[in-house]
């Protein structure tokens, strides 16, 4: 029996944070306390800020995290983010973590309040989705467009 309990507790660590977005879609998500808009555009091989502000005080928050994971990744990756004003920020380094694209949500607990972004109209946590673009070939295609 005792041999079974650690894959157990293995299979479990490892289906949580692929189950964390299904976990906050319920409506105990609390709407528009979080504001977050992506970055325009992702280019690969440069730091990128991922970040959201709040009006909720400082010492009201007991958590801010960031929730990311490229496709390179299984899982997602949780980091505590720290904030200054209502902004918390994380920078994302594509060296450390590399990818072509990258998945990503914020979620700030406050008392027994838990607010995430971004939601979609019917309150259900949604991540962002973005691929990272080539610099050259981002410009080169603005520049035809604008002939």
């Amino acid at each position: 029996m005792l041999k079974y309990i650690p894959i157990i507790i293995l299979v479990n660590s490892i289906s949580i944070s692929q189950e964390i977005v299904n976990s906050f879609s319920e409506n105990k998500i609390l709407k528009y306390r979080l504001f977050h808009t992506p970055p325009k555009p992702l280019f690969k091989s440069q730091t990128h800020f991922l970040d959201f502000v709040t009006d909720i005080p400082k010492d009201s928050v007991n958590e801010a995290i960031l929730f990311f994971k490229t496709n390179n990744m299984e899982n997602y990756r949780e980091f505590s983010l720290l904030g200054t004003h209502g902004l918390y920020r994380f920078k994302y380094d594509p060296k450390i973590y590399p990818g072509k694209s990258i998945q990503y949500y914020f979620v700030l607990k406050s008392g027994p309040d838990i607010y995430a972004t971004p939601l979609n109209s019917q309150g259900k946590l949604i991540p962002v989705n973005k691929r990272f673009l080539d610099p050259v070939q981002y410009y080169m295609q603005r520049a035809r467009m604008n002939k």
